[in-house]
C-alpha cells in the first residue's frame, strides 16, 4: 500500500509552519539511501577548535532594486517572515529606472512608492499593521536609511539609494552598481538618487558599498545571506548587470564580515526559461504578496507574462545536491558545507560528533561534492579539489585545481577505485575529468557525446529589460487589507494575481524617527502619486494633473534553438562502483543516459523513457544493485521514482517510501517509511542520509542557523530527534 507523506521537515522555532508548502518538506519514497566514500580522518581535534556558530537563526537580503527579493527569493522569505525570523532586506538602487524620462513621472516619487510598496508586502507577509519608522545606521562617514516595522521590529528595509542600472542622468552614467562593482580601486563614486537635502545622500565607492553591507551585518547579525545571480547563464533569458552587481557586491561583503554565514544564490530572469516547480499554495502566497507591491509600482503591467512566470518558479543559482557527506577508510562520517566562501568540516567521533573546523578556501560556491577522500567545489568559473588531513591536532587541506568549469560538479568512485568528475561545461553539455587510483589526472576536460543536434527544442530569449509588454489588461478586485495575524495557509486568503484597480487614500513614506502612517495605495490624479497599471500607465504631470504616456512596445523577442545535448542543468547525479559509472543528467525536458566504458570513456545511453525532471535528480542503487532514480516531475511538486532493470526502465511511479524534499533541490530517500522528526530550523540545500562502517545510518542537515544537526535511525527504521553539532 502506498504509504502518503508530506510532513514539513523544518517546522519554525515558533512551532509554525505553512500548510500545503512542498518546499522542505517530506514526501513518498521507495528506495534507501547510503552514502559510500573513502576519507582519512583521525581522532577529534581539541575542544578549542570546535566552534559554535550563532544559536538564533537570522536573514539578510541583499538586491539591487525593490520587488527582486518578492519575485526571486520567495517563498522563502515570506515562510522566514511568517515562522517569526529576524529579517532584513537591503536594496542597492533607488530603482528610479527610466521614471521620468520616457513619461513625466517624478522619479522621487516613484522611488518612494516602490518603498510603499515594499511596506505593504512586508506587513502583510508577517500579518501586521502597514506601519513604520526610520532609524539611521552609520557606516564610517555615510548613513544607511533603514525602515523598520513597527509591529514586527525585527523585519527591517535598508536603501542605500544607488542609481538604477537603467538610468543614464547619473553622472557616472549608466550602470552605476556594476562599475562601482568592478573599481576594486574606490576610483569612482555614485552619487545616491536622494532628495537633494536629504541626510542620505552620499557618493558611495566600491568600498563604501562593502563597509556598508558589512556594517548591517555587524548590527542585524545574519547566519544566512541570500542574494542575487552572480553568474546568469548565458544560454538563456539576459539578466540584470544591477543583479550580477549585487550577489558580487554580497559575497565581498560575506567574506569581509569574518563570521561564518550561509550564503544562498538565486537565479533571476532566467527563471521563466525553467519548468514551473512552485504547488499551489506557495504560487498563490508568492502573487498575493507581490500584488501588494505591484499597487504601487506604475511601471508593471497587470498581464505582464514574465512578471506572472517568475510568481511560480522559484531556483537556487547553486544546488547543494546530495553528495555532502563520505564516509572516512576507518568507517566514520565526514560531513562538508561552504560557509563565507569557505569550506567547513563536521565530522564523527567514538563517542558523537565534533566541528565545525574550517578547511580554509575563498570564494567558493555552495555546491560541492564527495568522492574517494577528497571534497570539490567550484570557485570563479574554476574546479578546485580539497584533500582534507587530520594532523597535530588540526585539519588542513591541499588544494589542487582542475581547471574552468561552469556549472556544479559532480564526484563518483568507478571501476578499479578511479575517480571521475562532471560538470556543466559553458556550452551547455558535460565535460569530465578522470583520477587514476595513482592519484594522476587526466590533462583536459573531455566534452561527453550527446544526442543528435537536430532535435532541438525552441525557445524564447527576451531582452535584459524588465519593462513588461502592455496588453489589454482585466479587470480584477483589488486586494484585501493584511490581516492582524499570519495566516496558516495562503489558500485562506484568496488574491487574485496582480490586481489592476486602484484602491482609495493618499500615503507619504515614513520619515524622521517616528512611526509613520500606515502607507495607503496611490489615487490617480494626487499630486506626486501615480495609479497603478491600467489600460495604460498614468503618470503625473508637472502641473499635479494626470497624463497618459503612451503604452510601451511590445518587447521583442528572438528565437533560438537549444539541442539536448546543449541544454544541460545543474542538479546531475551518478551510481558508480565497479560496475561502472552511469551518469545522469537533467535537461529542461528529458533526462539523458551516460554509460562508463574503458577508462575515462563514456557512450550516450539516450534518454530515460518518460521521464521530464523538474530539476536536479537523485541515483542510488537498490539491493539489487539497479539504478533508482528519484525526481520532480517538471511543471509539479509530484515526486516519481524509476528503476532500471536489465537496461530496461519502469514506468515513472510514486515512491513507497520517505523523500527529503526542497524546492529547487534533488529528492533524497530517507530509507525509512516513517520520516525523521520537525528540524528546529530549516534546512539549507537538502539533507543527507549516509551510513557509518557500524551500519548506523544518520541524517544530516545544514540548518538556517549554521549548524549541523544530525538524527540518527534505531529500531524500527525510526530516526530519533535531531540534535546540533558543538
Amino acid at each position: 500500500m502506498i504509504l502518503s507523506l508530506l510532513r514539513r521537515v523544518s517546522a519554525g522555532r515558533r512551532g509554525a509552519s505553512v500548510a500545503g508548502s512542498p518546499a522542505r518538506a517530506i514526501a513518498g519514497l521507495a528506495a534507501a539511501a547510503t552514502c559510500v566514500g573513502l576519507l582519512g580522518i583521525a581522532s577529534p581535534v581539541r575542544a578549542a577548535q570546535e566552534r559554535t556558530l550563532a544559536a538564533p537563526a537570522g536573514f539578510v537580503q541583499i538586491v539591487a532594486h525593490p520587488d527582486d527579493d518578492l519575485l526571486f527569493m520567495s517563498p522563502d522569505l515570506t515562510q522566514d517572515i511568517r515562522r517569526g525570523e529576524g529579517v532584513t532586506t537591503v536594496v542597492l538602487t533607488a530603482g528610479e529606472g527610466h521614471a521620468g524620462i520616457k513619461d513625466h513621472h517624478d522619479p522621487h516619487v516613484y522611488v518612494a512608492q516602490r518603498r510603499q510598496g515594499l511596506h505593504a508586502a512586508y506587513a502583510a507577509m508577517a500579518g501586521v499593521r502597514d506601519g513604520w519608522r526610520v532609524e539611521t545606521v552609520r557606516s564610517g562617514r555615510l548613513k544607511v536609511e533603514v525602515h523598520t516595522l513597527t509591529a514586527r521590529p525585527d523585519i527591517h528595509l535598508a536603501f542605500l539609494s544607488l542609481p538604477d542600472g537603467r538610468d543614464p542622468r547619473p553622472r557616472i552614467g549608466r550602470r552605476a552598481i556594476a562599475q562601482l562593482q568592478a573599481d576594486h580601486r574606490s576610483a569612482k563614486c555614485a552619487a545616491t538618487v536622494t532628495p537633494k537635502h536629504s541626510p542620505y545622500a552620499h557618493c558611495y565607492t566600491h568600498a563604501d558599498v562593502v563597509r556598508a553591507l558589512v556594517a548591517l551585518f555587524q548590527r542585524y547579525r545574519p547566519t544566512v545571506v541570500r542574494t542575487q545571480d552572480p553568474a546568469p547563464d548565458r544560454r538563456y533569458t539576459a539578466d540584470h548587470t544591477d543583479h550580477v552587481a549585487a550577489a558580487k557586491f554580497a559575497a565581498e561583503a560575506v567574506h569581509s564580515y569574518g563570521r561564518p554565514v550561509v550564503q544562498v544564490d538565486y537565479r533571476d530572469y532566467n527563471l521563466s526559461d525553467t519548468p514551473v516547480n512552485l504547488g499551489k499554495a506557495d504560487s498563490r502566497a508568492k502573487q498575493r504578496y507581490f500584488a501588494d507591491y505591484r499597487a504601487y509600482d506604475y511601471r508593471i503591467n497587470s498581464e505582464a507574462k514574465n512578471f506572472a512566470s517568475w510568481q511560480v518558479r522559484m531556483r537556487y543559482r547553486w544546488p547543494r545536491g546530495a553528495s555532502w557527506t563520505t564516509r572516512a577508510g576507518n568507517g566514520r562520517l565526514q560531513a562538508f558545507a561552504v560557509l563565507s566562501g569557505r569550506l567547513y568540516t563536521w565530522w564523527q567521533t567514538p563517542t558523537g560528533w565534533a566541528g565545525p573546523a574550517s578547511l580554509g578556501g575563498s570564494g567558493l560556491d555552495a555546491s560541492l561534492t564527495t568522492a574517494d577522500g577528497q571534497v570539490f567545489a567550484h570557485r570563479g568559473g574554476a574546479l578546485v579539489a580539497v584533500r582534507p588531513r587530520y594532523a597535530g591536532g588540526r585539519w588542513t587541506a591541499t588544494w589542487t585545481p582542475l581547471g574552468a568549469a561552469t556549472g556544479a560538479p559532480l564526484a563518483v568512485s568507478g571501476r578499479n577505485g578511479g575517480t571521475a568528475v562532471f560538470v556543466r561545461n559553458a556550452k551547455g553539455g558535460v565535460s569530465v575529468k578522470c583520477q587514476a587510483a595513482t592519484g594522476s589526472w587526466t590533462k583536459s576536460w573531455q566534452e561527453l557525446r550527446g544526442p543528435a543536434a537536430k532535435a532541438v527544442r525552441r525557445r524564447a530569449v527576451a531582452p535584459s529589460s524588465p519593462t513588461p509588454r502592455t496588453t489589454a489588461p482585466t479587470t480584477r478586485p483589488s486586494s484585501a487589507s493584511p490581516s492582524a495575524t499570519p495566516s496558516a495557509s495562503p489558500s485562506r486568503h484568496p488574491r487574485h494575481l496582480l490586481p489592476s484597480l486602484p484602491l482609495p487614500g493618499t500615503g507619504t513614506p515614513a520619515t524622521g524617527g517616528t512611526p509613520s502612517p500606515t502607507p495607503s495605495r496611490p489615487t490617480p490624479g494626487t499630486p506626486g502619486t501615480s495609479a497603478p497599471a491600467s489600460p495604460a500607465p498614468t503618470t503625473t504631470a508637472p502641473s499635479g494633473g494626470p497624463t497618459t504616456a503612451p503604452p510601451a512596445a511590445p518587447a521583442r523577442k528572438r528565437t533560438r534553438t537549444i539541442p539536448p545535448g546543449r541544454d544541460i542543468q545543474d542538479g546531475m547525479d551518478a551510481v558508480g562502483g565497479n560496475a561502472g559509472i552511469e551518469l545522469f543528467a537533467p535537461t529542461r525536458t528529458q533526462l539523458l543516459q551516460w554509460r562508463q566504458g574503458p577508462g575515462c570513456t563514456f557512450v550516450y545511453a539516450g534518454a530515460v523513457p518518460g521521464v521530464r525532471p523538474g530539476g536536479p535528480v537523485t541515483a542510488t542503487r537498490d539491493a539489487g544493485g539497479n539504478p533508482t532514480l528519484v525526481y520532480e516531475q517538471g511543471g509539479s511538486t509530484a515526486i516519481r521514482q524509476v528503476k532500471e532493470t536489465g537496461r530496461r526502465w519502469s514506468d515513472p511511479a510514486t515512491p513507497l517510501r520517505a523523500v527529503f524534499h526542497e524546492v529547487g533541490e534533488a529528492p533524497v530517500p530517507t530509507g525509512s517509511r516513517v520520516p525523521p522528526p520537525a528540524l528546529p530550523f530549516p534546512a539549507i540545500g537538502v539533507p543527507m542520509v549516509a551510513t557509518d562502517g557500524n551500519g548506523q545510518v544518520f541524517a544530516l542537515a545544514l540548518t538556517e542557523d549554521g549548524r549541523l544537526y544530525v538524527s540518527s535511525r534505531g529500531a524500527g527504521d525510526i530516526y530519533g530527534a535531531w540534535r546540533p553539532v558543538a
